[in-house]
C-alpha cells in the first residue's frame, strides 16, 4: 500500500491506492502492473484485455491479481485505473468505464499524443472522477505480455500531463507511486508533451522509415544497396522495425505537431543542402562539430547528481490547480522534479506546506524564481549543504 502523509491538526492522515486496475495488458500495462505489484504486498492488480489470451497470460505469470470480465467489474472498486491500450481506444474505454469509476478514483493513461486526449477525457468523465494524462517514455523491442517486466520504468522519464482542474493530493499520489517503481516523474502541459515528442520521440521514428523507404525504392536501380547497409544505416533505421499499428495511431493523434517538427526538419535540410551546393566547408564543419558537442552533452541532462539536490519549502493555498501551477512552472524551466509532499499544519490556516525536491545545477533558485513568479512564497535549501 502507498501512504501519503499529510499532517492536519496534528492528525496524521492516510491516503491510500491499494486496488489498482490496468485496462490493455500488452509490454506497457503488464510491466506497469508487475512493478506495482511489487511495490507492497497490499497493492491488488484486476486486469482486463479484450484479448482473452492476454489476460490469461497475465494471470498466469502472476503479472495480475485478478481477472475483470468487462469495464464494470475492471474498474468498480479501484482506486487507480491505468488504460494501457493502443492510443486510439483510450476515449472508447473511458466512455465504456464513465458510469462505474468510484467518487475519487483516479484515472491516467500511457498516451504518447496528451492534449487532444486530456482535453477530450475531461469532456467525458463525471466531475468527481480524476484523470491525470500519463506517458512513460520507457519500451522494449519486444512485444506483448510475453515480455513484461517489472524493472521496464526503472530510470525513465514519466511524463504526466496535470491541468489547472487537477486536485493537488490526487497528482503528488500519483507522482509518488510512479517515483516509487523507479521512473524520473516530471510533470508538463499537455500541449508541451506533444510538442517535445514529436521532435525527440516522433520525428525520429518518421525519418527512419522514410530512409528504410528510400533505400527500398533505390534498391530496384542499386541491386546492392541492402547488402552494404552497415553500421550506422542499421543504428538510424532500428525504429522502423516498430509496430505499424501503434505508430499509425501516434502520428495521427499528434499529427499537428508532428507537420511543424517536419516544417523545421525540412528547413533545417535545406540550409545544409544549400551550403554544399555553395561549398561552405566552414558551414559544414561548424554543423557537424555543434552536433557532435550536443550529442555528447545528452547524458549530463539524462544522469543524476545528488550534489545538486536542493529541497524547496512553499506556502500553498487548498484550491483546485495549484499543485499543477506550481509544477508546471518549474518544469517549464526544464528543472527536473525528485519528490513532491503536502504538509497541512494549523500554523498555515487555509491551506499547507509543499515540500519539492528539484534536480540540477543552480535548479533550486531558477525552481524558487518560477515559483515566486506564479505568486507563492518559497523558501530553498540545498539538501547535503555546500
Amino acid at each position: 500500500m502507498l501512504w501519503l502523509y499529510i499532517k492536519t491538526d496534528d492528525r496524521l492522515i492516510m491516503k491510500n491506492i491499494k486496488k489498482i486496475t490496468v485496462i490493455g495488458l500488452g509490454l506497457i500495462g503488464g510491466s506497469l502492473a508487475l512493478s506495482l505489484k511489487e511495490l507492497s504486498e497490499d497493492i491488488s492488480v484486476t486486469g482486463y484485455d479484450i484479448i482473452s489470451d492476454a489476460l490469461s497470460i497475465a494471470k498466469y505469470r502472476n503479472i495480475i491479481d485478478r481477472v475483470a470480465s468487462n469495464y464494470a467489474e475492471a474498474v468498480r472498486e479501484a482506486d487507480l485505473v491505468i488504460i494501457a491500450t493502443p492510443i486510439s481506444m483510450i476515449l472508447d474505454v473511458i466512455k465504456s468505464i464513465k458510469g462505474y469509476i468510484k467518487k475519487g478514483a483516479i484515472i491516467t493513461d500511457v498516451g504518447s499524443a496528451k492534449e487532444k486526449i486530456v482535453n477530450e477525457v475531461n469532456k467525458i468523465l463525471p466531475p468527481d472522477a480524476i484523470f491525470i494524462g500519463g506517458h512513460p517514455m520507457a519500451g522494449s523491442e519486444n512485444e506483448g505480455v510475453l515480455s513484461a517486466r517489472a524493472d521496464l520504468f526503472k530510470n525513465a522519464f514519466y511524463i504526466l500531463t496535470p491541468t489547472d482542474n487537477t486536485k493537488t493530493e490526487s497528482l503528488v499520489s500519483l507522482h509518488a507511486l510512479l517515483s516509487g517503481i523507479g521512473s524520473k516523474v516530471i510533470s508538463i502541459s499537455p500541449r508541451e508533451h506533444d510538442e517535445i515528442v514529436s521532435l525527440i520521440s516522433h520525428l525520429p521514428h518518421i525519418l527512419s522509415t522514410n530512409l528504410v523507404a528510400l533505400v527500398g525504392n533505390e534498391q530496384t536501380e542499386l541491386k546492392n544497396l541492402f547488402k552494404l547497409c552497415a553500421g550506422g544505416f542499421r543504428d538510424m533505421t532500428r525504429i522502423a522495425a516498430s509496430n505499424p499499428k501503434m505508430w499509425l495511431d501516434i502520428t495521427l493523434e499528434n499529427r499537428n505537431e508532428i507537420i511543424k517538427s517536419i516544417n523545421k526538419y525540412i528547413a533545417f535540410l535545406n540550409i545544409f543542402k544549400e551550403s554544399l551546393e555553395k561549398g561552405d566547408s566552414e558551414f559544414i564543419k561548424n554543423h557537424y562539430n555543434i552536433a557532435k558537442e550536443a550529442r555528447l552533452n545528452i547524458p549530463k541532462y539524462v544522469e543524476k547528481d545528488i550534489s545538486n539536490l536542493y529541497e524547496l519549502m512553499i506556502a500553498i493555498p487548498d484550491k483546485r490547480g495549484v499543485l499543477s501551477d506550481i509544477t508546471l512552472a518549474i518544469s517549464s524551466r526544464s528543472i527536473n522534479i525528485e519528490d513532491i509532499s503536502i504538509f497541512h499544519s494549523t500554523e498555515f490556516v487555509g491551506g499547507g506546506i509543499l515540500k519539492i525536491l528539484v534536480q540540477g545545477e543552480n535548479a533550486g533558485e531558477i525552481a524558487k524564481k518560477a515559483v515566486e513568479e506564479k505568486g507563492f512564497e518559497a523558501r530553498i535549501r540545498k539538501v547535503l549543504g555546500d
